[in-house]
């Protein structure tokens, strides 16, 4: 656990000392509040890939080994039911969004789209299903106390009420897919996908574009929808384990052709 406070500690002091570093900028150089924030977390999530492939945290050639198009696709329909089954409970579970005005103005810049959408699921995949997952399941059989404290901090260091809970559901989820394809490949794919979502979904309520409020729906509406995303999790992910990995598929082909 030593290690998994000490790198989230980094993590929310790079984003302290960029936040501030640009903060500081703005008497010299006139910057928007937006544009300030897309920076400090453009800054700090480069700032945190460096750290953690330049101490040792983490190989990024092993990490980002090749999965199959069959895994890649199982695990991309479970996440897909993640957010189905999150979105339905959203409807039962109405939490304070303190940083609604912030992402909202993020998805209006290009370099906050790009934030949001791409760098976010990099560096928090690299940290949490990278880093601590495999830190905490090193010499166990099972993967869940990995899979469940990581998904827990991931939760929690989101702060934001209306984030806190899902993102850890979401973390069950992508810590699961982690395990069993050996590579950050599939879980950085399906991360990205929920965050463009949510970027699309912020976009078009700003457009006046109609957007579901699952508040509103009825209750057997809810309840199917969150039958249908567990359906999906579970049935993707049992098939997971049913996957070889890529590169173990390789190192066998490579093996039984020597032997010949």
């Amino acid at each position: 656990m030593k290690t998994t406070i000490k790198i989230v500690l980094i993590y929310f002091a790079y984003q302290l000392v960029f936040g501030a570093a640009m903060m500081g900028l703005t008497y010299v150089w006139p910057i928007g509040q937006t544009a300030m924030l897309a920076w400090s977390l453009l800054l700090s999530g480069v700032a945190m890939t460096v750290h953690l492939a330049a101490f040792g945290y983490i190989d990024l050639r092993r990490a980002l080994r090749p999965v199959g198009a069959d895994a890649l696709l199982c695990s991309t329909v479970c996440v897909v039911g993640g957010i189905l089954f999150c979105n339905a409970l959203s409807g039962f579970i109405i939490l304070p969004d303190w940083l609604k005005s912030d992402f909202t103005a993020l998805s209006h810049s290009v370099l906050g789209i790009f934030c949001i959408a791409l760098l976010a699921p990099w560096v928090e995949e690299l940290l949490f299903r990278g880093v601590i997952l495999q830190h905490l399941n090193r010499g166990r059989k099972s993967p869940w106390r990995g899979i469940v404290i990581s998904a827990l901090v991931f939760g929690l260091i989101h702060v934001n009420p209306a984030q806190v809970f899902f993102a850890f559901l979401m973390g069950l989820v992508l810590g699961w897919i982690t395990v069993q394809t050996h590579s950050l490949v599939p879980a950085i794919v399906g991360h990205v996908l929920n965050n463009s979502l949510s970027v699309a979904e912020l976009i078009a309520i700003d457009g006046s574009h109609k957007v579901t409020d699952y508040t509103i729906l009825p209750i057997s509406t809810l309840l199917m929808t969150a039958f249908s995303g567990l359906l999906m999790i579970l049935v993707t992910g049992w098939q997971l384990t049913q996957e070889t990995p890529l590169d173990i598929e390789t190192e066998n082909n490579l093996n039984n052709t020597k032997e010949k």
